[in-house]
């Protein structure tokens, strides 16, 4: 179980415990992280310019599960809960994309790829 994520912006590192064990892991230019208790992640969001650019996915032992940057035309916005518990990102879009400029999206773990879920409001 991963428990006391702390984001330590100005060292770039995120450390969490997970049973016995304390993880240290490097995150360049970490913006926000937040723990996904249902799956037992821990997304992070990174490289702001000004807004952040790459989500990574990490699973409980630190080890990188996922890498991406935003869809095209959008920047990572913020991390939130979706009605499983589970972490999704909402992502802004400067043109609106079917009528709205944010959206959710949500990491399948099966096809290892961001999908998009609704519009974010």
């Amino acid at each position: 179980m991963i428990e006391n994520l702390n984001c330590i912006k100005e060292n770039n590192v995120l450390e969490w415990i997970c049973g016995e064990s304390k993880f240290l892991v490097n995150t360049p230019f970490l913006d926000y992280a937040m723990v996904d208790p249902t799956r037992q992640l821990v997304f992070a969001l990174s490289e702001p310019k000004p807004l952040p650019t790459v989500l990574t996915i990490f699973n409980a032992q630190g080890e990188k599960l996922f890498w991406s940057a935003p869809p095209e035309g959008a920047f990572f916005y913020y991390l939130t809960f979706n009605l499983s518990k589970e972490v999704v990102v909402v992502c802004s879009y400067a043109e609106k994309q079917n009528g709205w400029h944010d959206w959710f999206y949500s990491w399948e773990m099966k096809r290892n790829a961001l999908s998009r879920l609704g519009p974010a409001y």
